[in-house]
């Protein structure tokens, strides 16, 4: 078996991201909906959201997107 790609690293995370970000934006609202939670809930650093999405309006704009 190979291991995974950047690309697919990239890709996971941006998905896990997403999710997380779906859930607390329906559950808490966008304001209330913290950084911490959603990088924690996705597994995942707050680097790798700032990576990803550049702010938290950038990961909103994928979740509605």
């Amino acid at each position: 078996m190979c291991a995974k790609t950047r690309a697919d690293m990239t890709a996971e995370s941006r998905a896990a991201l997403i999710a997380a970000g779906r859930k607390a934006f329906a559950e808490k609202g966008f304001a209330a909906a913290a950084m911490d939670d959603l990088t924690a809930a996705a597994g995942l650093t707050r680097g790798a959201l700032y990576h990803n999405f550049g702010e938290k309006r950038g990961l909103l704009a994928a979740v509605v997107a």
